[in-house]
């Protein structure tokens, strides 16, 4: 296992970068689902979101204002002005160039200036469930350990991280049912890395384009077929004197008639996520 982040547009079948992706293409490493609109106050999808809404610790969100004001700029031995407070990652001016196939983040570093320049701690008597989940233990590992003054959250069963909050109920359901169906949906992703067209014999999520690499679901039957075959059958012309019907509609290996074609990213192996996906393309379409 790698420490790469997984790639989220590999994950949904989208990645145009292939092998040149910066992020991980290994099922094996984690996803990093925090979504940072969320952590900045302004996520438009709220509880539809798909990614985990961990909010951030209001010594994050205040040092870098309070300290900036509090502190003038000083010179570095490098003569790059450094702002204290300000996360290395925000201050596009105090960075130096890097090439391409360098990061330019550095967690460790933004986790110790966070802590420097940390003078905005939450107050230690704010009723338990008012005080903030830590960011930093939510990513993984808080330096501050048993002396931070936030509260460091119990552990996901199915992320694994330590982002449920122990005194917001409500907040924990969420997030555990958001977290199992994040799960579940990258373990269809692995299965359906196999499934085959029955037309053109290729691997569906193998295609060389992101809108080749979906599925065209038959709402009668269950061949498996990508989403350019299925069309291509459907849309071209009947023999004079076939029945549309007959020709075009029906499945090209079992012949069964279906209305309509469903595209999906990923393949069921149940009538329950067969009907699940037929129900959440039918949602889109109102």
């Amino acid at each position: 296992m790698s420490k790469r982040v997984l790639c989220k547009f590999f994950a949904h079948g989208a990645c145009l970068k292939g092998e040149h992706c910066e992020f991980s293409h290994d099922w094996k490493d984690p996803p990093n689902n925090i979504c940072t609109y969320y952590q900045k106050g302004f996520c438009s999808y709220g509880s539809r979101c798909r990614y985990e809404h961990v909010k951030p610790s209001r010594s994050e969100s205040a040092a870098s204002s309070s300290s900036s004001v509090s502190h003038p700029s000083r010179a570095t031995s490098s003569g790059i002005t450094k702002v204290p407070g300000v996360m290395p990652e925000l201050s596009a001016l105090s960075r130096p160039f890097l090439p391409p196939n360098k990061t330019a983040w550095n967690p460790e570093s933004v986790c110790n200036d966070s802590l420097e320049n940390d003078e905005v701690d939450e107050p230690r008597n704010l009723k338990p469930a008012d005080r903030s989940i830590c960011s930093f233990a939510a990513a993984g590992n808080c330096p501050r350990g048993e002396k931070c003054p936030h509260i460091h959250g119990d552990t996901c069963p199915t992320c694994g991280k330590q982002c449920l909050h122990p005194f917001r109920p409500e907040e924990r359901e969420e997030h555990m049912k958001s977290c199992e169906k994040k799960q579940k949906h990258l373990e269809a992703l692995r299965r359906s890395q196999e499934i085959e067209c029955s037309v053109c014999l290729d691997r569906v999520l193998s295609k060389p384009t992101a809108a080749e690499r979906k599925f065209g679901l038959l709402s009668e039957c269950d061949h498996p077929f990508c989403i350019s075959c299925i069309r291509n059958w459907r849309s071209s012309s009947p023999t004079s004197g076939m029945d549309v019907n007959t020709a075009l509609r029906a499945c090209p290996i079992c012949r069964k008639l279906s209305y309509f074609v469903i595209p999906s990213v990923i393949w069921y192996y149940t009538p329950e996520e067969k009907q699940e996906i037929i129900d959440s393309y039918k949602s889109k379409l109102k």
